[in-house]
């Protein structure tokens, strides 16, 4: 019992000269931002700091006045030093040019900082050029996975015969609405409207790829109701966009003047490209009774221009799409 207490005692004598001489390397300041790293690595990893505190985020509170994340930014960016090696000619300098590499993968860091030392100007590196490289190298490595991901996906789901699968699913459901203020104004005077079990059992699931996208239009009052069908269509409620019309319409609570696009997808379609994205509103004018911006259709093709598409309720075909509906 004695020796096992003494041997206790000598590690605990070891790990404070040890943190001692770690602390020292920290002291002597950041422009030898790899040792502080290393230092700090050893600290937290090896938890030298426990004789005193608590965490490592106490520490680095507590002992030199920064917040954990601030403490292993400075670890990451030393790991970066250590990732690149020798195989280039200069080694970033300070720990502001190591930095912005720490999102990269090593291979990525590499790549990136030689780049950023074959077009460096004579009078150094600056770390906004290493920002800029990291910048590059991230959005080069995102749009050959996309691509990648784009092509398993097309070849896939090729659709047979105008059935599907479709990989771009567009709906304007005919909604029943329990009321109106009118008989003249019911939605029945324009077209055949469906209640929410008959439109939550269409087979959409069925013309749908295992990774697709749906687009549903959906008014305020029934957005609860919205929801319900895409989820009974096999979607994942994402996110929405909404069209801010240029006139005012009729409404109990709030006179209406917008309608809502849901966005919801199944499977891991990828994202649009960022230059694809639209914004989340969309104005437009209001026409004939129901009758949708034009330019919905263009967005879509820009946001998923490699997928095939199917336009669900259509009331007029258009070229590229597969369309469904009692007016088409």
């Amino acid at each position: 019992m004695t020796d096992l207490l003494l041997q206790e005692t000598e590690i605990t004598f070891g790990e404070v000269r040890r943190l001692e001489q770690c602390e020292a390397v920290i002291e002597r300041g950041l422009k030898t931002f790899v040792d502080v790293g290393n230092a700090l690595l050893e600290i937290r990893d090896n938890r030298l700091y426990r004789s005193d505190y608590s965490t490592f985020e106490d520490y680095c509170r507590e002992r030199w006045g920064w917040t954990r994340n601030y403490a292993n930014k400075i670890i990451l960016s030393a790991e970066v030093v250590s990732n690149l090696g020798t195989i280039v000619p200069i080694l970033p300098a300070t720990e502001s040019q190591a930095r912005p590499l720490t999102s990269l993968q090593p291979e990525q860091q590499r790549e990136a900082w030689q780049y950023v030392v074959d077009n460096a100007p004579a009078t150094g590196i600056p770390a906004e050029q290493v920002i800029q490289a990291a910048k590059i190298i991230q959005a080069e490595k995102r749009e050959a996975k996309r691509a990648e991901r784009v092509d398993i996906i097309t070849r896939e789901t090729e659709p047979i015969d105008n059935y599907g699968p479709f990989n771009v699913i567009y709906a304007d459901p005919p909604w029943r609405y329990d009321y109106s203020l009118s008989t003249t104004r019911e939605i029945e005077n324009q077209y055949p409207t469906m209640s929410i079990d008959e439109i939550c059992n269409l087979k959409v699931n069925d013309i749908s790829a295992n990774d697709s996208v749906l687009f549903m239009w959906a008014t305020s009052p029934k957005l609860a109701e919205a929801i319900k069908v895409l989820e009974a269509w096999g979607f994942t409620y994402k996110t929405c966009m909404v069209w801010v019309k240029d006139k005012i319409g009729m409404g109990y609570y709030a006179r209406q003047q917008h309608e809502l696009l849901l966005i919801g997808t199944r499977g891991n379609l990828p994202t649009p490209e960022p230059e694809n994205r639209p914004s989340s509103v969309i104005y437009g004018e209001r026409t004939e009774h129901s009758t949708k911006p034009e330019a919905v259709y263009e967005m879509i093709e820009r946001m998923y221009p490699e997928f095939s598409r199917a336009e669900l309720f259509c009331r007029k075909p258009r070229e590229g799409w597969f369309s469904w509906g009692n007016q088409a």
